[in-house]
């Protein structure tokens, strides 16, 4: 029997490219998806849950023995609040990490951020390292905690941060050599595939896994 994985933000510039490769993969039975909305994806094994992310604890059954991959997140912008975006951006992937620990999830990946740090004078970055300590603490055997640059892609939503990364990875990539090759914009692609190839691995702890090393990531996929 294959294994189960389950995704939140799949409709995100991480998530749709990892949701394509669970759902491709031979190394998944079914992938269960949380959104908000339909994905749009139609795939055999895939199942999707919409939800406002409120009501996990009710589904909490799809977490037994799967990895878990949290690729939510959002902006300031959008949320219109700090509670709203700290509610996205740590809330809900400590209540994922939480349920994932109950119910005997494998793996439990999340994406951070670049220069996350709970003792940040800035509240992006302090929200973050705040959800990183906070999942670490709950227990499940197997920690990814990602922590791309500026990210590079396609998205529905226009992002200027995004926007301006595809323009540097494109023209001065050439610039970030040495101890900035960690500030070197990553494609979505490259997180997503690092995501899924760290769910396979056969160890334990909580692990950080630079931008610098998923700029560097290869893979294979058994099709």
């Amino acid at each position: 029997m294959g294994k189960t994985a389950v995704i939140a933000g799949a409709t995100g510039l991480v998530g749709w490219e990892l949701l394509h490769l669970l759902a491709e993969s031979n190394r998944y039975e079914r992938t269960i998806v949380f959104a908000r909305r339909k994905t749009g994806i139609s795939h055999k094994k895939v199942t999707e849950v919409i939800t406002d992310f409120n009501g996990l604890e009710e589904h909490k059954h799809y977490f037994s023995a799967a990895d878990v991959f949290c690729c939510l997140g959002t902006t300031i912008k959008k949320a219109k609040t700090k509670e709203n975006f700290r509610q996205v951006d740590h809330h809900y992937p400590v209540v994922m990490s939480h349920i994932a620990a109950d119910q005997g999830a494998h793996s439990f990946q999340v994406i951070s951020a670049l220069g996350a740090d709970m003792e940040s004078r800035f509240f992006y970055s302090r929200v973050k390292g705040e959800m990183e300590r906070d999942v670490a603490k709950e227990g499940v055997p197997l920690i990814g905690i990602f922590r791309p640059s500026l990210l590079t892609g396609e998205r529905e939503e226009f992002r200027a941060g995004e926007r301006a990364a595809d323009w540097i990875a494109g023209r001065l990539s050439f610039l970030f050599k040495g101890g900035l090759k960690k500030y070197r914009p990553v494609k979505a692609s490259s997180v997503a595939a690092a995501m899924f190839e760290f769910a396979q691995k056969e160890k334990t702890g909580v692990h950080l896994i630079s931008s610098e090393e998923m700029n560097e990531f290869s893979y294979s996929l058994n099709k």
